[in-house]
């Protein structure tokens, strides 16, 4: 089987700008879950203080939180929080490893509806070495842009992990972005959401293998815990089979980039 990593996804119920009362049950999770000895220990989009942006203001220690977490629980986590820097305010997830160090922080790219009156939009890609693996951490709505994905992959990533908050009603469209993701780049892919909690979310926490295969999932809105072994030969095996990368032609492919953005929609992006 080669190298492992055996992750646990916690999809939460986070009540919006409750922030004490968020990190105990953030706590109390953790705490169990890590007693199944899991690698990697991950939690959703903004899973502290949550889309209340007024009470974000005043959570600064969110980073701070997740590092004593982690060193508490010897495990290492992954976890969406919000992050200060200066006067701006940033949609993030950042890793720390099982002795509360920051591993890697990335600042949401795509920031989806009112996200973009608080938070100001990231433009770095994050890669993390771990235990054998390269991690690469994207958020919610970046879900839908190969963009991103594909340079990460490029780049080495093995796993992109997707913390989210994706809106009830669009659980097809989550899974189907997080297989294209997978299966185009040919690695792993874990699509994080939400459970209900005072907001109503899709739910449906799930992995998908090289190939595009659902390894796992959550079938409901309901907070829950879903945990998998990744492997790196299956990602040599799943390339193997499937030998993707050698019908590329990007000689062809630069010939059309000037209409790659040709989007009448993309003014709000220029902020």
């Amino acid at each position: 089987m080669g190298i492992l990593l055996k992750m646990g996804l916690v999809q939460l119920a986070v009540t919006e700008g409750e922030i004490e009362k968020n990190c105990a049950h953030v706590r109390e999770l953790a705490l169990t879950y890590a007693k199944r000895e899991v690698d990697l220990l991950c939690f959703p989009e903004l899973s502290i203080s949550g889309y209340d942006f007024h009470r974000a203001e005043g959570s600064g220690e969110e980073k701070e939180f997740y590092s004593a977490l982690a060193k508490e629980c010897n495990t290492a986590i992954l976890a969406g929080v919000c992050v200060k820097e200066g006067d701006a305010y940033y949609d993030a997830a950042c890793m720390w490893d099982e002795y509360g160090t920051l591993l890697g922080e990335y600042k949401k790219i795509h920031l989806w509806d009112k996200e973009r009156e608080f938070f100001t939009h990231g433009d770095e890609l994050v890669l993390v070495p771990y235990r054998g693996f390269q991690i690469g951490m994207l958020i919610c709505a970046d879900m839908r842009f190969f963009e991103i994905s594909t340079p990460l992959s490029n780049m080495g990533a093995d796993v992109l992990v997707y913390p989210s908050a994706w809106a009830d009603g669009w659980k097809d469209l989550f899974h189907l972005c997080a297989r294209m993701r997978a299966a185009e780049n040919q690695i792993y892919t874990a699509a994080l959401n939400r459970a209900s909690g005072d907001v109503r979310y899709c739910g449906g926490t799930s992995v998908m293998g090289p190939e595009g295969n659902l390894l796992c999932s959550l079938e409901d809105d309901r907070e829950g815990y879903v945990e998998v072994i990744l492997s790196r030969q299956e990602i040599k095996d799943a390339r193997a089979r499937l030998e993707w990368d050698s019908l590329k032609l990007p000689h062809i492919y630069k010939k059309y980039e000037t209409y790659q953005y040709a989007d009448n929609n993309l003014e709000h992006y220029k902020k």
